[in-house]
């Protein structure tokens, strides 16, 4: 991996204006996952330790054949303490997703956890596997990791929405991703994305991202046309499903189609 650029596909496909399309790895192994998920077109991937079946040793592996692959690992982990960013990042994560996320506080110490001093507290790895694992000076090594870590903070309840412009203000805040199934459940709107309240509170945490120029995205939604009006508003890192859901329309397609043959 020595040849592997300092790159974030992801994150300059949103400063290029454009939408960014994630993966969720629910089913496929790694290595060959991840490029499998470029050759379809997307431009990250949902690693997820928050909800997934996987351990550890398989995200990390996912994570490592995705920088290869030239696609962004995005590693969901499982809390706010620091070890579950400095472990996700130490193991191949560009892109970290904390849960949960409800206030500035809590959204504070999320940035200071993913990033090396003197903005966070990120212990020091003995390997860069995002630098191909080779090793510049720390200085410069340190200081072109937190160039390249994205810091993405779930809003998934009211009380987030609530303080989602103190959130958004946050500096090494990057991202406000809109847990859109947990938030519309919290709300006692569960999947109800079109319902008044809920969309309200798209709307404000899209504005809220908007005015600290941070960039805005969600997932849960499958609404062509709700997606498409909320991509106006600024979401456009979009988890566009999983795989399993994926392979499973696929196949159920297939079976009808194929079990039609025999009459």
């Amino acid at each position: 991996m020595a040849d592997v650029p300092v790159h974030n596909h992801a994150i300059d496909r949103l400063r290029a204006g454009a939408v960014s399309l994630g993966l969720s790895l629910r089913m496929g192994l790694a290595p060959y996952a991840a490029r499998v998920a470029r050759t379809c077109g997307f431009d990250w991937v949902f690693i997820d330790l928050e909800h997934g079946p996987m351990s550890f040793e398989t995200a990390s592996d996912m994570a490592l054949a995705a920088l290869e692959a030239g696609i962004t690992p995005v590693v969901r982990v499982a809390g706010h303490e620091p070890f579950h960013a400095n472990r996700a990042l130490t193991n191949g994560a560009v892109g970290v997703i904390f849960p949960h996320v409800d206030t500035a506080e809590q959204a504070q110490a999320c940035a200071r956890a993913a990033r090396f001093a003197p903005v966070g507290i990120r212990g020091v790895p003995a390997v860069f596997p995002q630098l191909g694992f080779d090793k510049p000076p720390l200085a410069e090594a340190t200081r072109r990791l937190n160039a390249l870590t994205t810091v993405i903070v779930m809003i998934e309840s009211a009380e987030a929405v609530a303080n989602a412009d103190a959130i958004a203000a946050v500096e090494g805040v990057d991202m406000l991703f809109v847990g859109a199934s947990d938030l519309s459940v919290e709300m006692e709107q569960p999947g109800a994305y079109r319902a008044p309240a809920v969309r309200d509170a798209l709307d404000r945490v899209a504005e809220a991202a908007r005015r600290h120029g941070k960039f805005a995205g969600l997932g849960g939604i499958g609404d062509a046309a709700l997606l498409a009006e909320l991509v106006g508003q600024g979401y456009r890192f979009l988890l566009a499903g999983n795989d399993l859901d994926l392979f499973m329309k696929a196949a159920r397609e297939r079976t009808r189609e194929w079990g039609a043959l025999g009459g």
